[in-house]
């Protein structure tokens, strides 16, 4: 130091001395005071001389700025390294107690430069060191603490120094990133007095300017370190802030200021950086709202209706955040920042969830007078996030009995219009919404049946929509389940319905799969199982139109000589791509019939029925049929696009439904027509552990009788003789995971 080295000679120097005390701890203990003392002396001093050597209150006045700097940057390396160090090694080299007294010999040096009064000569550099070593020992601490019980007492003699220099220009950043981290992770390391400062220090004038630059846009790295000090405080006394909110206005001025950082200016997450962050500690506040009313048996402590109202206008502020901007300038943001507003509306919904335990039911009036009005004045940004907060409240809200009368202000026939009506203008983002609702409250519906016809009219004229078609049949799905008995009259109108659907190929398959569950769930609502054969064979004849048109297309093809035969998507300009994806949505749609076909899992269950299990209608019987035509089609399909994983995923899941069903049904066919099927599969067939685990499905239903043993055999051999052709080993092609 003494012929100017650079700060890199230095710092390895540093970086030296730390690993000689990792390696000789208990010979070197007091190691910062002994470099103090040399360095005063401007010579290397031995050991030993340490009891001539005066305390470090006197020592550190001797030091100049240089040499103050370089124990700095010892310290700092000693505790970063002691804090990497396994609980093993540090057990058996008891470091924690072996740094205490070098904790004991720096904090008068620090003291030296945080200290406001001995600072004004100071230069930065030395202060922002002195500063990142106290950072580094604080955070040390907190190790050593867990590990001991250790507390460095010292230490907390500087805080309010510390505290201090968040006024210094040249300090603010590391002390607000040091604070902010003892709030968050280590708030015992601060006293009541060091609490008191903080409120104190948010309510300066310095605290009020940075908090006015932050709400208005300035989201600066050192502006949104000023916003997380501020929620990190906020968390660390969230007990406290709320449980003196009747008598401590300071609390509720904390809470208010709080609230106003979720209305910051901007968009959220493409502009304001800071909505995120204050969100997730009102979803904490929230949280502690609820955890106190189960701890109180149920009562509402008097501080309630004061917490209670800050979360609404909190509310508010999130309302207005979670409003999607214009489509054009949505998709100008890039990917992350789209997924992230997306993310931060669905942290909202989950806070909306949580506070619905303390309010109960009335909270859904407050969004449903916001989509009144903004239906009114057709804001459709503001209806969007009305109507989608509202939809978060399906399942929490479900048990409720005037759950009904709240949604009957919703679902008007004013409201329905909007949507249906011939000039529509409603954006994309809003008619999704509304569709979400839709699933989210689909049994509504059964019990107010007066609005089902114009819903279902929006369902329907939204599958002709690329961006809501996955939407709307999903909805038409949960509202066939839920209202299958009611809308028995209309079955072969929504049959008529589908026609026009069908022929539709650009839509996508799973679509099709699920109006066609939907269906088949209002088929499933019959009485006799005779009556269902009629409208089961209307819907198998789109399916078979598909067949037959993907089998046509095949056959159309031209094999050309080098070419990978197996390959279909590749063939005859595309024909074999059109193919495969309409053998596929044929295989979807016959899975979304042996879904929707299935009793519901709510429905009454007939125990001598179950015992009897004496129909062979769909085996022997007028039935058989069906189950006849269903195998023929997925025979002919696998047989022409069994090389295809798609194809194989898709026929296994056919069967899967199958062996779910508890009663006789078109899927539910005998096991040996199962076996016959999946011994279709060799050593070439893609997917092959998804058929080995469907054929362990139909073995474990457990439903067959004593005729499933001579198919247990077959099966058997099966298998056996897979593994001997593979040489005990599953091709590439079926090393997947495959659940059931």
């Amino acid at each position: 130091m003494e012929i100017s080295e650079g700060a890199l000679v230095v710092r390895k120097l540093c970086s030296t001395l730390v690993a000689y005390f990792m390696q000789f701890s208990t010979s070197w203990e007091r190691c910062l005071k002994h470099l103090m003392y040399s360095l005063c002396n401007n010579e290397a001093r031995p050991y030993t001389s340490l009891d001539e050597a005066p305390e470090t209150e006197i020592l550190r006045h001797s030091l100049s700025d240089a040499k103050a700097v370089a124990v700095f940057w010892v310290a700092t390396t000693l505790v970063e390294e002691v804090g990497k160090t396994d609980s093993n090694s540090m057990k058996q080299h008891k470091f924690h107690r072996q740094v205490v007294p070098n904790v004991d010999d720096i904090v008068p040096l620090i003291s030296k430069y945080i200290n406001n009064n001995a600072t004004e000569t100071a230069h930065g550099t030395v202060k922002q060191e002195a500063m990142k070593c106290f950072q580094a020992l604080v955070s040390y601490s907190h190790r050593a603490f867990i590990d001991d019980e250790i507390v460095l007492e010292p230490l907390r003699n500087l805080i309010k120094p510390a505290l201090m220099c968040l006024l210094d220009g040249d300090l603010y950043e590391t002390t607000v990133e040091l604070f902010s981290d003892v709030l968050a992770n280590y708030s015992k390391f601060l006293h009541k007095e060091d609490f008191e400062t903080l409120q104190s220090l948010f309510n300066s004038t310095w605290a009020q300017e940075r908090y006015e630059r932050l709400i208005n846009g300035d989201f600066d790295f050192d502006s949104l370190q000023f916003g997380m000090f501020m929620i990190a405080f906020g968390d660390a006394t969230v007990q406290n802030l709320t449980k003196n909110l009747g008598t401590d206005l300071q609390c509720q001025q904390y809470l208010s200021a709080l609230c106003g950082l979720l209305g910051a200016e901007g968009h959220a997450i493409y502009e304001d950086k800071i909505y995120v962050p204050a969100l997730e500690f009102w979803n904490t506040l929230v949280e502690t709202m609820v955890d106190d009313i189960y701890s109180e048996g149920g009562k509402h402590p008097p501080w309630f209706p004061t917490a209670q109202a800050l979360v609404m206008q909190a509310i508010e502020r999130c309302w207005r955040k979670s409003q999607f901007p214009p489509a054009n300038e949505f998709s100008s943001w890039d990917s992350v920042d789209r997924i992230g507003f997306k993310d931060a509306r669905r942290d909202f919904s989950d806070l909306l969830q949580q506070f619905f335990l303390t309010t109960g039911i009335p909270l859904l009036q407050v969004f449903i007078d916001l989509i009144q009005k903004s239906a009114a004045s057709k804001n459709w940004a503001e209806l969007e996030a009305s109507i989608y907060c509202l939809g978060g409240f399906s399942d929490t809200s479900s048990e409720d009995p005037l759950r009904d009368e709240y949604l009957d202000k919703v679902f008007t026939p004013s409201l329905l219009d909007l949507f249906t009506g011939p000039h529509k203008e409603v954006p994309r983002p809003t008619m999704q919404s509304f569709l979400d609702l839709i699933i989210g409250y689909s049994e509504y519906f059964k019990h107010r049946t007066q609005a089902l016809p114009k819903v279902l009219t929006f369902v329907f004229q939204a599958t002709s929509s690329p961006s809501l078609a996955k939407k709307a049949s999903k909805a038409i799905t949960r509202l066939c389940s839920d209202c299958r008995k009611i809308l028995l009259p209309e079955l072969g109108a929504f049959i008529q319905q589908y026609s026009s659907i069908a022929s539709n190929y650009s839509l996508d398959g799973s679509v099709k799969e699920s109006i066609m569950e939907g269906i088949a769930s209002i088929i499933q609502a019959l009485e006799k199982e005779e009556q269902r054969v009629a409208p089961l064979e209307q819907l198998l004849n789109f399916i078979e139109a598909d067949v037959e048109q993907s089998l046509l297309l095949l056959s159309s093809i031209v094999p050309l000589q080098g070419r990978d035969q197996s390959d279909t998507s590749q063939m005859d300009g595309g024909r074999g791509a059109m193919a495969l994806e309409l053998g596929v949505t044929a295989f979807k749609c016959l899975a979304g019939i042996a879904k929707g076909i299935q009793i519901p899992d709510d429905g009454p269950v007939d125990l001598e029925k179950r015992e009897s299990r004496s129909s062979t209608f769909w085996t022997d019987g007028e039935g058989s049929r069906i189950q006849q035509r269903i195998y023929s089609m997925m025979c002919r399909m696998y047989d022409a696009l069994g090389n295809r994983g798609e194809i194989v995923e898709e026929v296994c899941d056919i069967w899967r439904q199958g062996f779910r069903e508890m009663e006789p049904g078109p899927f539910v066919m005998p096991p040996n027509m199962a076996a016959q099927f999946f011994m279709k599969a060799n050593f070439q067939t893609p997917r092959l552990g998804r058929v080995i685990t469907t054929a362990c499905s139909l073995i474990s239903s457990n439903k067959w009788g004593d005729g499933l043993g001579g198919v247990l055999a077959v099966l058997l051999a099966w298998v056996v003789s897979l593994l001997h052709t593979l040489g005990g080993r599953f091709p590439d092609s079926t090393q997947r995971s495959d659940t059931d």
